[in-house]
């Protein structure tokens, strides 16, 4: 079997060189760089293919992070043609190199971000199947999946899944530790806060990220998840119960606009995440592992976006203001089903995560992702 590794000169590209060594595959690493001759042969190929999808989530991640500039019309139709015409150039490299190496395998990081996403692409019209690599969904493992990652991973969504035989023959579950996430360099130091005796916890997400841009049908920034979750509050007429927000820790910018705004929101942005939870009635989240970890503490969460724990009966995923109204006014009297969530985390520590963190690249690391890429361990009898 042979793998192309395609990366960026990066941190991604020094993991996959250390890798390859513990491989059983005969692996080539290409590291992004200048144009390719060889690409003037499929130009024309290239250049027929609509990137409009691949622009847009781009220009999405731009737009999140500086609205005022990029919501501009001029700015944002002189980038996106631009854009448009750089990643067919990019299109046309990929088809030709991977047309030359003919690799069995694709692997990259991620899949959803530029320049990957054209990548991605390229393998997908030759028909050469991809691996994606990404952090684990469970605390010290990484994910290594053929679908895609977060949403787009193999994951199944069918409750019945989770009570077959299979699952039933695997080991329990074992709670790891949850991490506690670094902030960033530029984020406002603080103390912690009182907590209210009664509150929803609602965690922001780094407003740019793919779980945003690309698995967020309905809710596009934290502004409006804030305005959302206030508004369906609202409609419990229970002033007594709060929502307690807490901003991302990898979000330099602070949503200061919105402190002060309703009398029933508290930010509480230096606050323990895992305290936060704890001590909530439920986590109201779009798709952040923040929503796994109150599973994993037993919690009930309420998910606005597209998450690959959207399991009947595991959450509540509401689809639009109305329906996320109709949750908050039944969650008094929904549990999750708690035989679904033990075997939900079965699954993903016995057979969906990879062992280890690819940051720290040990020996049962390599010989667990070896495993997966050659179809030799659980996932392969499981999908």
């Amino acid at each position: 079997m042979s793998i192309l590794f395609v990366s960026r000169n990066s941190i991604h590209a020094r993991y996959y060189k250390k890798l390859v060594d513990h491989l059983d595959a005969d692996t080539k690493i290409h590291i992004m760089g200048k144009p390719s001759l060889g690409a003037l042969k499929k130009l024309s190929q290239a250049f027929n293919q609509s990137m409009d999808e691949i622009v847009f989530s781009q220009y999405k991640r731009k737009l999140a992070k500086k609205p005022a500039f990029w919501q501009k019309t001029w700015v944002r139709h002189s980038y996106c043609a631009a854009l448009s015409v750089v990643e067919k150039l990019r299109l046309a490299k990929y088809l030709a190199l991977m047309e030359q190496e003919k690799p069995d395998y694709l692997v990259i990081w991620n899949g959803n971000k530029l320049p990957n996403q054209t990548v991605s692409l390229a393998a997908q019209i030759l028909g050469i199947n991809t691996y994606f690599f990404e952090n684990g969904l469970v605390p010290g493992t990484t994910s290594v999946d053929p679908k895609g990652v977060n949403y787009a991973s193999s994951v199944p969504r069918d409750k019945a899944f989770y009570f077959s035989d299979k699952i039933d023959r695997l080991p329990a579950f074992t709670a790891p530790e949850i991490a506690v996430r670094a902030q960033h360099v530029k984020r406002q130091s603080g103390n912690a806060i009182d907590l209210p005796e009664r509150y929803l916890f609602v965690p922001f997400q780094v407003p740019h990220d793919t779980q945003v841009v690309c698995f967020s049908s309905w809710i596009n920034s934290m502004e409006q998840l804030y305005l959302e979750v206030m508004s369906a509050v609202e409609q419990l007429n229970d002033s007594e119960l709060k929502v307690v927000f807490k901003e991302h820790p990898s979000w330099p910018q602070h949503f200061t606009e919105l402190y002060a705004q309703d009398k029933q929101a508290i930010f509480a942005n230096h606050n323990d995440t895992v305290q936060l939870i704890q001590g909530a009635e439920a986590v109201i989240t779009l798709n952040s592992t923040v929503g796994l970890e109150a599973l994993q503490l037993d919690k009930k969460v309420i998910t606005l976006g597209e998450a690959c724990y959207n399991i009947p009966d595991l959450v509540l995923n509401s689809r639009s203001r109305s329906e996320l109204a109709q949750h908050l006014q039944q969650l008094s009297h929904w549990q999750p089903d708690l035989t679904l969530r033990n075997n939900f985390f079965r699954y993903l520590e016995h057979v969906y995560c990879v062992a280890g963190k690819w940051a720290e690249g040990d020996e049962r690391h390599f010989k667990a992702v070896n495993q997966r890429l050659m179809a030799q361990d659980l996932f392969a009898e499981h999908h």
